[in-house]
């Protein structure tokens, strides 16, 4: 594989790098609230459910962003076959677009909470997972499209 069709997939390791970066400080600061979270859903329903979506978004978008970094620095240094390229673009694409979604329906309607600065920077670095996801099934879809004309 030439240098020049390596470029996509090595920019979607870099995105993907800088996506775990956002997902790792998210969930850092999410943990800061995990003993009172966990209080609280001993004592609400509702509670117990936010707390049940807020781990399973952030570690959705986590395997997601994991999946395309080794996938995408896998196929930079190895010469896959057409089929193997054409495979993994497509899981990267399903992935990080219905993992997008799963975020994005959960999170947009967040409201930012008055003394509680570590989870509204929880919600501004999930938004920013919801570009690099975005941002990373594009790529994908275009990788997906080049491994595919290859065939």
């Amino acid at each position: 594989m030439s240098a020049l069709l390596r470029l996509p997939l090595a920019a979607l390791s870099l995105i993907s790098a800088y996506g775990l970066y956002h997902s790792y400080q998210c969930i850092v600061r999410l943990r800061q609230y995990e003993e009172k979270s966990e209080k609280a859903a001993q004592y609400s329903n509702t509670a117990a459910e936010q707390l049940h979506k807020t781990r399973t978004t952030q570690g959705s978008a986590a395997v997601s962003i994991i999946l395309s970094f080794l996938s995408a620095t896998a196929l930079v240094f190895a010469s896959p076959s057409t089929t193997t390229a054409v495979l993994a673009s497509a899981v990267n694409v399903a992935a990080t677009l219905a993992v997008r979604v799963h975020v994005k329906s959960f999170w947009d309607n967040k409201a930012k909470v008055p003394f509680t600065t570590g989870y509204n920077e929880a919600i501004s670095g999930t938004a920013e997972l919801v570009k690099v996801l975005g941002v990373l099934g594009g790529v994908w879809a275009v990788e997906l499209v080049g491994a595919v004309l290859k065939v």
